[in-house]
């Protein structure tokens, strides 16, 4: 979960070329430790960037992270999806698998912005049950292999559901939205892929 993203490297001048505008306004919805380096918080195209994850551990360790003024560290969920006219991209990494259907839809739909066509990019979603990930995570990524086994030995982590989601569980999301699967923003090509979800 949240450990994995220690050693992600999220492929920021892509995200800016896919919204394709100045002062982007972004919420990382499942944030983690956080994957924006002082690099991508230099990027012009990047404006406000909220900070939301369900883990309340993690604020004040975002808070040390992160003095850069741009940068918004929001634990607040119903202020955060109320927010919704704020946002050009919204990213969901590594989330998806943690997030049913239904789920799914409601955060969408809290975060549908009638004012203007904002992007969705619901990123890093696994391709493989987690058993097989696990096997084959060695081969591409060895830091994040041994991070894995610890979170077998995590006792909260156990009681988390994970969905397993195909590139058709977002069928049904094809009325409201234009959707695009894309190679993986992240550095597990061959084991996940990105999905943008853009309103119509």
């Amino acid at each position: 979960m949240y450990i994995f993203k220690y050693f992600s490297k999220l492929d920021t001048i892509r995200i800016a070329k896919i919204v394709n505008k100045k002062n982007i306004n972004i919420l990382d919805y499942g944030c983690g430790v956080g994957t924006w380096t002082k690099k991508d918080l230099s990027n012009k195209s990047f404006g406000k960037i909220t900070l939301y994850d369900k883990n309340k551990k993690l604020f004040y360790y975002l808070k040390k992270k992160y003095k850069e003024k741009k940068v918004n560290i929001n634990f607040n969920k119903n202020k955060v999806l109320k927010n919704n006219k704020k946002y050009d991209l919204v990213i969901l990494s590594s989330v998806a698998q943690y997030l049913s259907k239904n789920e799914l839809r409601k955060i969408l739909g809290k975060l549908k912005n009638k004012s203007k066509k904002t992007t969705y990019l619901i990123i890093d979603i696994p391709k493989f049950q987690s058993f097989i990930e696990f096997i084959l995570l060695p081969f591409f990524n060895i830091k994040r292999f041994f991070f894995s086994i610890r979170l077998i030995f995590n006792q909260e982590y156990k009681k988390i559901k994970i969905y397993r989601h195909n590139y058709n569980s977002y069928e049904f999301l094809k009325n409201q939205y234009k959707i695009k699967k894309i190679s993986n923003l992240y550095d597990l090509k061959f084991l996940r892929y990105t999905l943008i979800i853009k309103q119509k």
